[in-house]
């Protein structure tokens, strides 16, 4: 196996199955630990149990995963994730694992993953940088890999031949961030100063003479320019005016006026100049008559029309009779 320069002072573990070569093994802890020296540490964890090993947070710089040939162990996201939280920030992973290098049809083969699905579940689980190089896997380490996976002797060389070429060896390179999870960062929400000049501010309202402007005049037809008269103006009614400045009926009335003007009803303006006496009495009968217009007069002004002779009175029952003082009886104030 490959191994990375380490500095002095790092610290290095190597993760692998079981069924490791022990020499080759010993061999690449040595040489890691010349590297990083007396301050630093190499440790061993076995793969199959490392997603549940007591392993400390960022307590790692450089993590070696399945790295000793021959080997037929895979990663699951278990260990994957577990690797991201032992490696300190900025640390590296150098993960290695047997994936296709081509499709199998019509084959049961223990290996069915490419390098790039290592690549993309890595990239899942936090990792950065990843790049991955595969290398062909030998006749003589296929062997190695079928013998591991146990059987006869006949049915390995056969699936030796069958296979020869078809296998890969590949070595994934990925990075942890330089953050922790959780790592609590300031953020400058400071505006920047800008350079804008208030002469490009103003230039920016300002309307050049080459933009198409709408004429406000030729929005306008010629009826819309003459000035409208009071008359055409004035709110239309349908009852005349007597001499005394009161509305009279109509002589096709069918509001109702007519109506209540030979019944002697009173209809009372409250601009009209009232008796110095408090105690006056007038008494109004608000019985509707029979009107030839909308009929509604004692339901109250929201259901009166505009000349209805009870406008202004308070809404009152068929025969009843409605008691008003000088100017209903007191002042408001």
């Amino acid at each position: 196996m490959a191994v990375l320069e380490h500095q002095a002072g790092d610290k290095v573990l190597y993760v692998a199955p079981s069924t490791v070569n022990q020499e080759e093994f010993l061999q690449a802890k040595n040489n890691s630990q010349a590297q990083v020296g007396a301050n630093g540490a190499v440790a061993f964890e076995v793969l199959e149990r490392v997603a549940d090993a007591p392993l400390n947070k960022a307590s790692y710089n450089t993590i070696y995963s399945n790295s000793f040939l021959p080997t037929i162990s895979t990663h699951t996201t278990d260990m994957i994730s577990r690797y991201l939280g032992t490696l300190s920030a900025g640390g590296r992973l150098v993960l290695t694992e047997p994936v296709l290098i081509d499709d199998l049809p019509n084959s049961v083969s223990p290996i069915r993953r490419k390098d790039q699905d290592l690549v993309s579940m890595l990239k899942l689980a936090g990792f950065v940088n990843v790049t991955s190089t595969v290398t062909p896997v030998s006749d003589d380490v296929l062997l190695g890999m079928f013998q591991l996976w146990g059987g006869n002797a006949n049915r390995v060389e056969q699936g030796v031949k069958r296979l020869s070429g078809k296998f890969g060896i590949a070595q994934i390179n990925a990075d942890k961030p330089n953050y922790e999870v959780g790592q609590k960062m300031k953020l400058n929400f400071k505006k920047k100063a800008t350079t804008t000049t208030p002469a490009e501010k103003k230039k920016v309202w300002t309307i050049s003479n080459d933009d198409d402007m709408e004429d406000d005049d030729a929005l306008l037809d010629e009826e819309d320019k003459i000035k409208p008269s009071k008359e055409s103006l004035a709110r239309p009614d349908d009852c005349e005016m007597d001499g005394a400045g009161r509305r009279k009926a109509c002589k096709n009335c069918t509001c109702g006026r007519a109506d209540a003007e030979s019944a002697g009803v009173v209809s009372l303006d409250l601009t009209d100049d009232l008796p110095d006496e408090d105690n006056e009495i007038i008494e109004v009968d608000p019985t509707p008559k029979k009107v030839g217009g909308c009929g509604s007069c004692a339901l109250g002004d929201a259901f009166r029309c505009s000349t209805c002779p009870y406008l202004g009175m308070p809404a009152f029952n068929e025969g009843e009779k409605v008691v008003l003082g000088g100017m209903f009886g007191q002042d408001d104030i």
